[in-house]
This record gives C-alpha cells, structure tokens and sequence, in this order.
C-alpha cells in the first residue's frame, strides 16, 4: 500500500516543479501590505533608469508599472506573483526614436511591442503547453534562469563597488535578517537592509538631500499622449523579440521559485496577454515597455512570501509614489552601493533558482546532449555575447536562451519532462 501511495504521490506532482513552502498565510493583510513595500523598492533602481536615459517621465513610468502590474496581475488570475518594471531592452531604440522624431511617436512603437506580446501569446496557446514543454524543458529553463541572475552579477557589482563598506553593511544585514530574524523581521531584509545602508551612508557623508528638498508633496504623474509615426514603429516595436526572451524566462524562474506550472495554469499565453496589454497601456500613459523583473523574482525567493496580493501591494505603492514627488525623491537619494549591496543577494537568488530547477527534475548530465546544451547557454550568457540588426541589440540572455533552444530541439537523445 505504501508503495502505491508513494507511486500516487510522484504522479501527482509535475515533473518540473516542486512546492515550495508559502510563509504568505503567516501574516495578516495589513502587514502584506506592508511586505508589498519590498517589492516597490527592489525594482525602484532598476525601473527608474530607463526614464532617466531616455527622457520619458520618472512620475508617468512609476504609474504605469503599478497599474501594469495590476493589470498583468489581474488578466493571469492572480496566479503569478511577477512585478513589471522598464524593459532595458527598449532604451536604444526609445533614444533614437525620441531623437529623430519625439518621445511621443516613440511612444507608439511602446504600443506596437505590446501587440506583439499579445500576438506571440495567442501564438503559444494554438501551439499549446505540450508543445511549449518540448521547447523549454528542465535542461533548457534551468540554465536560462541561471544566466538571468549570473548576467546581472557585474551590475550588482558594478553598483557596489562605489562603496564596498556600505554595500556590505547592506548585503551582511539582509543575510543575518533573513537567515536570524523572528517573525515578520524575517521576510523584511530587502527594507531593513536598506536601511542600514541608507544609516551607513549618511556615516559615510555620501548621501545628497537637495533633491528631497525641492520635491512637492503631491504632483500628477506627467502623462503624455502618443502619436503615431512609422519611423518610430519601426525603431521602438522589433525591440519586443528581446523583451519576449526576458519574459519568458522571469516566467519560468517565478515558477520555479513558488513551486507552480506556469505553463499549465495559467499557461504561457495569458502572462503575454497580461504584459501586452499593460505595456499598452504605459505607452498611451508616456511609460516605457513593461517586463517582469528578475529583482522581484529574487524578493519571492529570498522572502518565501508567494502571495500575489503582496506583489500587488507593491504596485499600488509605486502607483502612490507616482503622485508623491517627495517620497520618489528620497528613494532616490538611496546611494547606488546600498542598492548593490542588495542586488548582490538578489541576482545571486535568482541564479541559484535555476541551480535547483536543473537539480529537482534531475537532469542527466551523464548524457553529452544535455551537457552541450548547458554548456552554450551558459557561456553565451555569461560571456557577454551580444550583436546588433540595425537599431536593436540582441543580448547574450537572448543570444543564449535562442541557442539553447535549437540545441535541444536538433539534437538526438531529448526527453520531454
């Protein structure tokens, strides 16, 4: 009979994926709103770059990716805790675009790319999931989780390196908060540690205030309507391969994370139709294109907090900060160190996630297929590889996670898992 229940117990559980411990149910929906903050300051960094380079408005981006993210969440039925930030992959095009005909017509081509995400969605679910597993299983996804994370390391630090005292204080309270802290300490060392780093810096005489000083505390988010040129569409829209690549791998890592199936339920297609219409929507706001983002991805896994309703948390809380100049500016004031220090953690989370999704579904690397197919896209993806066709770049993740693909699809020995 054991053994029955045993044989029982392994079909019922996918292959690819093993539950996860939720600690969500241990905290009451005013402190999940609290935990939501986490998440709001994790992408802050990353997500404001992209307005900050291109010229698009900081307020504007920081109301689309909260009501983005409301969307996404909404359309994937709150089954996939993914927080949408600025995808880096549009900022050249978006450059160019804004350079040669205006920021408004590049908006545009921020609207084309979320057509396209929902094109390629509509795609994937004529194709359906079985055919979706054939093309990314273990031995694909894992490593392309891995270089998500690894490709991120000289970022982190990049970033750390400005003030190594600071980004340890940063790193070293966040590990001993999550690793010793009680209670709801423990899932808080994104904020605690951010903290400490942000008390460290004023010791260390490198934080600037002014900007705090100046900020209003109430202001609309600058919104602008787009205009619609062909020259933009054409620089701004083919950017949505790249960012297509991104997703689907953030995707997967989020699975794998919080011990779900995406690509069952609630399948593939659906994230593409929730991230097309919400980049749609930022680009008739004046955002940039959304994405999911990997530091998030790193929250979830650090924090064990699943909750969606948590994620969300953190994007009404960008939505507020969209209207609240003062507070925008003094997150923006935290030194890029403190932030290192953290990402430091955070990439390196989001790494070993797909460590433990090669190692859960057991991957045969005795076999030379899989170890060929491994081999590429990590050293693709940590190489750095990257070319350019005309405007748009091709960057190693998608470089690497296209090589992988083909690699298993051409070569003999593949199992589906």
């Amino acid at each position: 009979m054991s053994e029955l229940k045993e044989e029982k117990e392994v079909m019922d559980k996918d292959a690819d994926f093993v539950a996860a411990s939720d600690l969500s149910d241990n905290f009451s929906k005013g402190q999940q709103v609290f935990l939501g903050f986490q998440h709001t300051l994790a992408m802050f960094g990353a997500c404001i770059l992209v307005p900050l380079l291109t010229g698009l408005s900081v307020s504007a981006t920081l109301f689309a990716v909260g009501a983005g993210t409301l969307i996404f969440h909404f359309m994937t039925d709150r089954k996939v805790p993914a927080f949408l930030g600025s995808s880096f992959a549009f900022i050249g095009p978006l450059i160019i675009a804004g350079e040669q005909v205006g920021l408004r017509a590049a908006q545009g081509g921020i609207i084309l790319a979320g057509i396209t995400y929902i094109v390629v969605g509509y795609l994937m679910e004529l194709a359906g999931p079985e055919k979706v597993k054939r093309v990314f299983p273990p031995v694909v996804t894992g490593p392309i989780i891995m270089i998500i994370g690894l490709s991120l390391a000289p970022v982190g630090i990049d970033m750390a390196s400005g003030h190594w005292g600071v980004a340890l204080i940063t790193l070293g309270t966040a590990v001993i908060v999550n690793i010793w802290g009680k209670g709801m300490i423990k899932v808080l060392p994104i904020v605690i540690g951010l903290a400490a780093g942000y008390l460290g810096s004023l010791a260390f005489g490198i934080i600037e205030t002014a900007e705090v000083a100046e900020a209003g505390f109430v202001g609309l988010p600058g919104f602008t309507l787009p205009e619609f040129n062909t020259t933009a569409l054409l620089l701004v829209g083919p950017a949505a391969i790249v960012s297509i690549v991104e997703h689907f791998g953030d995707v997967l890592a989020i699975g794998s994370t919080i011990g779900k199936d995406i690509r069952k339920d609630p399948g593939i297609p659906r994230t593409f139709y929730g991230g097309g219409v919400a980049t749609m929507l930022s680009g008739f706001l004046g955002g940039p294109s959304l994405t999911t983002y990997g530091e998030n991805v790193g929250v979830l896994a650090l924090t064990r907090v699943y909750a969606t309703f948590v994620v969300s948390m953190g994007a009404v809380w960008a939505i507020a900060l969209a209207f609240i100049p003062k507070i925008e500016a003094a997150i923006h004031t935290i030194p890029t160190p403190v932030i290192g220090g953290i990402s430091v953690l955070l990439y390196g989370m989001i790494a070993a996630v797909g460590v433990r999704t090669v190692v859960e579904n057991k991957v045969n690397f005795t076999k030379s297929r899989n170890l060929i197919v491994a081999s590429v896209i990590l050293v693709l993806g940590v190489g750095g590889v990257a070319f350019e066709i005309g405007d748009i770049e091709f960057s190693s993740l998608v470089i690497a996670a296209v090589s992988g693909v083909v690699l298993n699809l051409i070569l003999p020995g593949g199992e589906v898992k």
